[in-house]
């Protein structure tokens, strides 16, 4: 073979089953409409996320009504309890969350929120993010934050830590559904 020379793809029919070569595996299949998480290629399932990640609309929980407060442990950087924020079946659809926004923080101090899923006694971490109220009592932002795709009617809940202990801080945050 010469440097630089082109070696022409091995390419598999389109719908192959066997899944012996990568391009059976990666492309080739009939996934053009976006088949999603039955799909039989990477194509279909990365193509179907890409799809309605980027083009699903951006909601807010709780939506039309109050934020959720949720409390520090007692001591400097001890976790509270666990605060539901979205109870189970409260959001229907397979989501993930990408801000939360952090508004009446009650002293001026550092703090830490983390988000679990899972039922009582079962949470599992799922993300988390830092955020401070100054001085001059700046105190209302949205803070990014990256989940993994949760699925459909998972319960959320938070628990929040602070630099003194036993603040507090209200919460909502904005997310997106995968619809099924």
């Amino acid at each position: 073979m010469t440097i630089g020379s082109k070696k022409t793809p091995v390419t598999a029919p389109n719908n192959v089953n066997a899944n012996s070569t990568m391009s059976d595996v990666i492309g080739n299949k009939d996934d053009a409409n976006l088949a999603g998480p039955g799909s039989d290629s990477l194509y279909g399932i990365a193509g179907f996320m890409a799809y309605y990640h980027v083009h699903s609309p951006a909601k807010v929980y709780p939506n039309l009504a109050n934020p959720v407060n949720v409390v520090a442990g007692v001591g400097a950087w001890t976790f509270g309890a666990y605060t539901e924020i979205v109870p189970e079946n409260g959001i229907t659809e397979a989501f993930d969350i990408h801000w939360v926004h952090t508004s009446e923080i009650s002293a001026v101090d550092n703090y830490q929120l983390e988000l679990y899923s899972g039922t009582v006694g079962n949470e599992v971490l799922i993300g988390s993010i830092a955020f401070s109220r100054d001085s001059n009592q700046v105190q209302t932002a949205s803070q990014p934050i990256q989940i993994p795709p949760q699925p459909a009617n998972t319960r959320i809940t938070a628990r929040l830590a602070s630099g003194t202990g036993s603040d507090n801080v209200d919460i909502k945050f904005y997310y997106h559904e995968y619809p099924a």
